[in-house]
């Protein structure tokens, strides 16, 4: 136990280390604009009339087909779990709900 903890604290320290025998280039020190950006940078391109990008269709309340079809299994689970003739009306109103979400979200 106590080999494996010492060889994770080398493998720890190894890339700091390794850095240090790299060439010495020095970099501009100090903050920048570029790190005090937050967030995912995109490169910047020129578009012109040639480079068309299509953006694919955006589907809106796609959530709520898909709210249908967890609410209806949960129904029909609900209705498995009751039994007798209210369970049987519940799961099927519930496979109903199910299959009417499904069929608007793959429409």
């Amino acid at each position: 136990m106590r080999f494996l903890v010492m060889s994770l604290c080398a493998l720890a320290a190894l890339p700091a280390s390794s850095s240090a025998q790299q060439s010495s280039r020095f970099s501009a020190t100090g903050p920048t604009i570029q790190s005090a950006a937050v967030g995912f940078r995109r490169a910047e391109a020129k578009v012109d009339g040639s480079t068309k990008a299509t953006a694919p269709l955006v589907r809106r309340h796609q959530g709520q087909d898909v709210a249908l079809m967890a609410v209806g299994v949960g129904a029909m689970i609900a209705g498995a779990l009751i039994g007798d003739t209210p369970g049987t009306i519940i799961l099927i109103g519930g496979a109903a709900m199910a299959l009417f979400g499904l069929y608007h979200y793959l429409e």
